[in-house]
């Protein structure tokens, strides 16, 4: 089990691209045995918060409103949505190690690629 572990953190540190993480993720989450509506709520995270030109949109947006603190808040909410859609997993998924492992790397993926987007703090929405 550790081996798996060690593996996964050395390929999720040599992801170059959002498009590489989300692929992984969905990768996944498409192959692993988990209830159908924990799968689409992990599904949705993974759209929302490891898709580059999304996150994109929500950064311009939180900018154009003037948040305080708006890569803080995309953290928390995407923490928080994680934490949600963990809600909807059966109670022997709650206790899948495999499981625990795959969320707190989806956690590493997004705070990589969220740190490689700060530069991005002055983009305007495109839409």
């Amino acid at each position: 089990m550790l081996k798996m572990v060690v593996v996964t953190m050395i390929k999720i540190d040599g992801m170059e691209s959002s498009s590489e993480a989300k692929t992984y993720a969905m990768t996944y989450l498409h192959n692993c045995r988990i209830s159908n509506e924990y799968r689409k709520q992990l599904v949705n995270w993974v759209g929302t918060y490891l898709d580059e030109s999304m996150l994109e949109n929500i950064i311009a947006y939180k900018n154009s409103e003037h948040w305080e603190q708006p890569f803080e808040s995309i953290k928390d909410e995407a923490e928080n949505d994680l934490e949600i859609a963990s809600l909807y997993a059966s109670v022997s998924e709650h206790f899948n190690i495999d499981m625990m492992v795959f969320e707190g790397n989806l956690l590493s993926i997004f705070n990589i690629l969220l740190s490689r987007m700060k530069h991005l703090d002055k983009k305007v929405i495109a839409h």
